[in-house]
């Protein structure tokens, strides 16, 4: 029986809301997700789980060799005092939670697991999600291992990531005894998302913006960073900014003048990933972004490049949303 240790309190406050249920959401293409116990004569043994592709695996409950191949998962799973067995190898540093996993075995990237690595670990179960959370990728491991989880978070509509992520965190937490724990979670947080929503509703336009070796990119209420506009409540500018899509639209200086935004969110791209680069506040700091409201304002804000761009559906990272968007307010 894998050793278990709860945390019960996370960075900011997770808790600060009671207990209740998870909503239901549905994901692209695939039923709507749930975890429900076994039968009950399977019951202390294993959880049956609905993961992202529509899949129905059945998973040993406490499984003993856990390898994830996504950090959401694995930052998920040490929210609820999970241990993982086996992790990919790490883009740039590893937030302070996580630190433990610097000297981990790792078996591979996230976007090339090492099966041959993981296969002579023996798992019980294998998670994958996000960059790992392709079919190609679970019909690989299908070939040895007993349970395979793809544990994405994607919905059409970016109302819905939150709901999905919950969900998520919840069928995570179910395998190890851990759901009402793992609801919890997801409660406080939702309960701090609703007071900053609040106080956004006031703060005025925002934008979204990557600074990645000198190059900008905007993004807009349906990219990667919705919950900026969906979560948090924050009005959207007038920019002509492609709705869908991960890498935003490349813009120019020039850009910041013309839709001039209230609130600026910064990620710094090359150092979420490890990478030597002029900072990203360097880089807009020039005449042109100081003219905006936000830089009059002070409300140029440095997001945290693991939390929204590594990991972006674990509690300890929206907890760091949180915190971030709270910072700008």
């Amino acid at each position: 029986m894998r050793a278990l240790r709860f945390v019960p309190v996370l960075v900011g406050g997770l808790l600060l809301a009671g207990c209740g249920t998870a909503t239901s959401s549905t994901d692209s293409g695939a039923t709507a997700p749930s975890a429900t116990t076994a039968p009950a004569e399977a019951a202390a043994t294993s959880v049956t789980v609905t993961d992202s592709q529509g899949r129905e695996v059945e998973v040993p409950t406490n499984p003993e060799t856990v390898v994830a191949m996504d950090w959401s998962v694995i930052r998920t799973l040490s929210d609820l005092g999970v241990e993982v067995d086996a992790v990919p190898q790490a883009v740039g540093q590893l937030p302070d939670d996580l630190a433990a996993y610097a000297d981990a075995t790792t078996v591979g990237t996230v976007f090339e697991p090492d099966y041959e690595a993981i296969a002579a670990l023996d798992p019980d179960v294998v998670i994958v999600g996000s960059r790992s959370g392709t079919p190609e990728v679970v019909a690989e491991f299908e070939k040895f291992a007993p349970a395979v989880l793809d544990m994405s978070v994607r919905a059409e509509d970016p109302a819905d990531v939150f709901d999905v992520t919950t969900e998520r965190v919840v069928q995570l937490g179910s395998i190890f005894g851990l759901e009402q724990e793992a609801t919890d979670l997801m409660n406080g947080l939702e309960s701090q998302i609703a007071e900053v929503k609040s106080q956004a509703a006031d703060a005025g336009t925002a934008m979204v913006v990557q600074v990645s070796d000198g190059t900008l990119s905007a993004y807009g209420p349906g990219s990667r960073f919705s919950q900026v506009y969906t979560d948090f409540g924050f009005a959207a500018t007038q920019a002509p900014i492609e709705d869908g899509g991960s890498h935003g639209e490349e813009i120019s200086q020039e850009f910041f003048v013309q839709y001039n935004p209230g609130v600026l969110f910064v990620l710094d791209r090359a150092k979420a990933i490890g990478e030597e680069q002029t900072p990203a506040l360097d880089v807009l700091n020039n005449g042109l972004v100081g003219t905006t409201d936000a830089a009059k304002n002070g409300t140029i804000t440095e997001i945290d490049g693991f939390a929204w761009y590594l990991a972006a559906s674990a509690p300890s990272s929206w907890q760091q949303m949180v915190d971030d968007v709270r910072e700008a307010l």
